[in-house]
């Protein structure tokens, strides 16, 4: 980190599963949830420094707090990681306190921290850890919503140890208890947006590498890279995309680009015929208007062939789009979804939507002809397609 500080982070389900005790909350990918109201309480197992006599520095918690829920933070830090003594003079042996919250019912948690610990801090956002020394630190949600609405909490991270500004002062500055001034509360204040700053630009690669941008910035780098239709795309295939922008604009407007994008787009290789291929054969000039129909009647005609049928007119339009931003300025583009049946006059290719089936008796009007060719018949098989060919 740019502020030099390390850190503890809860922002995952197995984070708050393994990392503490829950209590009426739900651990999901959006954060630990109170869903349908009432009362919920986390508490977490022993934050360990390896360090005694760490100073704790600064808490950052993410929260949804609707106007009718209240969230409450309390904190315990200790050099051991025992049972405090006042309360085995109480009865209880020697225990790990981990041990014994383990074992111990929520309101004796609860009580717990509400009578060693300092607190509560009420819906607490961004803290610097005043007065939090020790190698050990826990800390204690309880969470009540009143009206029935989900209070959520995304993330809480803890950063130690204590990094103060005023440490690089002159030492006139700086007495016996510097860190805990006036004067270190104050420049604290603009610590804070400095430091967070730095994150930020610590975390600029990553946040420009397609392949692991946080969603928010996936949608920013699109905008960088004039991805219009950005909102067209799933995030995966859009990540995909994205990596390969620079590469696919180069060559912006060839069918080679238009065809990778497909691809990207649907996953599916699409078959790519521009006029002039099939208007140079000699079946052109013997089925002129059956290919015009197919192929178009200008050269600047580009006919786009998906295999898989039709997926609907949205899936249509969707694909549309982004094919009006890959073809050529100039040309005229036919989209076509292949059906898997064989209807003569109609795209029907080998190896896509057709083969070549086995030899079977010809039928016209009912009568069955001694021999037949090899029929074409569509990849499904169906008796519709057979009949159809012939």
């Amino acid at each position: 980190m740019a502020s030099g500080t390390k850190y503890f982070l809860y922002n995952r389900p197995a984070d708050w599963r393994r990392g503490g005790f829950l209590e009426g909350l739900t651990p999901g990918e959006e954060g630990l949830a109170l869903p349908g109201g009432g009362r919920g309480s986390y508490a977490s197992l022993s934050l360990d420094t390896l360090e005694a006599g760490t100073v704790w520095h600064r808490l950052r918690l993410e929260a949804e707090i609707p106007g009718n829920a209240q969230l409450q933070l309390y904190l315990y830090c200790s050099d051991e990681d025992q049972v405090p003594p006042a309360l085995r003079r109480e009865g209880l042996e020697e225990q790990r306190l981990d041990e014994w919250m383990a074992q111990a019912a929520p309101q004796a948690r609860e009580q717990f921290f509400k009578t060693w610990g300092q607190g509560p801090f009420e819906d607490p956002g961004d803290m610097t850890l005043y007065g939090f020394q020790g190698r050990y630190l826990w800390f204690y949600l309880a969470l009540a919503s009143y009206g029935g609405e989900e209070l959520l909490v995304r993330s809480v991270r803890i950063e130690f140890p204590r990094v103060a500004f005023i440490d690089y002062l002159p030492q006139v500055y700086r007495g016996a208890d510097s860190i805990n001034s006036f004067l270190a509360r104050l420049i604290s204040v603009f610590q804070s947006p400095y430091v967070d700053l730095e994150d930020d630009i610590d975390q600029m690669p990553r946040r420009c590498d397609p392949a692991v941008a946080p969603p928010e910035f996936l949608q920013w780098l699109a905008d960088c890279l004039a991805v219009t239709d950005r909102h067209l795309w799933s995030e995966e295939r859009l990540r995909v995309f994205l990596k390969n922008a620079v590469r696919l604009y180069r060559i912006k407007g060839t069918r080679q680009a238009l065809g990778q994008v497909i691809e990207l787009y649907t996953g599916k290789k699409p078959l790519i015929i521009e006029q002039f291929e099939p208007a140079a054969c000699q079946v052109w000039r013997r089925d002129a208007a059956a290919l015009r129909r197919l192929y178009g009647a200008s050269r600047y005609t580009v006919t786009v062939l998906m295999p898989g049928g039709w997926d609907g007119p949205d899936d249509y339009a969707k694909l549309w789009k982004i094919i009006e931003a890959f073809k050529p300025v100039d040309a005229i583009c036919n989209l076509v979804f292949m059906n898997e049946e064989i209807i003569l006059g109609q795209h029907c290719y080998l190896g896509m939507n057709a083969r070549i089936g086995r030899s079977r008796g010809l039928v016209l009007d009912g009568t069955a002809a001694s021999s037949a060719p090899y029929l074409a018949e569509s990849v499904t098989g169906g008796t519709k397609d057979e009949q159809s060919a012939v």
